[in-house]
């Protein structure tokens, strides 16, 4: 299965769904900026809030919930991503075999990355799954999608700001 995008107008509805994705879950505080002429992996752009560096100060627990939460938001950009182009841009629905990939490829980096045990990372994915569905289902999101998607395709590069003033209206839903 190629996740890869198609072309331009791809590249814009993918970033879209990573950035309400991002602001759904609470994770606008970590984003930067987007840019659609980046390499795929880094047209969303942190801050540092987002890099978990280390601090020898910090507690086990508070260390693992820093990772878990910025793997969670990784996760929630990867289905919105797939979810905004499928959904959105292409009118259809997500396929099983489009499910199962990324529940694959997430279960993996989840058990590796956050040492989490399959059943809570079946868990995790399909809260997450179910409620993007439900997201991206929303005529209202729909239409901010699309309109976010041109804008971005016009503009190449968002603000952390621009981005949050577009998507405003999604705290209106």
């Amino acid at each position: 299965m190629n996740l890869g995008y198609r072309d331009d107008k791809d590249r814009c509805y993918g970033a879209s769904g990573m950035a309400i994705g991002l602001v759904v879950f609470d994770g606008e505080d970590v984003l930067s900026g987007i840019s659609v002429d980046a390499e795929a992996d880094s047209m969303v752009e942190f801050n540092d809030n987002f890099y978990f560096s280390g601090n020898p100060g910090l507690s086990a627990k508070v260390a693992w919930n820093q990772i878990l939460r910025n793997f969670n938001l990784m996760s929630v950009m990867l289905i919105s991503n797939v979810m905004c182009r499928s959904m959105v841009q292409d009118d259809r629905s997500i396929e099983d075999s489009t499910r199962a990939h990324l529940h694959d490829t997430l279960s993996n980096e989840g058990i590796e990355t956050c040492s989490l045990e399959k059943d809570e990372m079946d868990r995790l994915f399909d809260k997450n799954f179910n409620y993007l569905l439900k997201v991206f289902s929303h005529n209202g999101v729909k239409h901010i999608a699309h309109d976010f998607a041109a804008t971005l395709k016009e503009q190449r590069r968002l603000s952390r700001n621009e981005i949050l003033e577009h998507l405003h209206a999604l705290g209106m839903l």
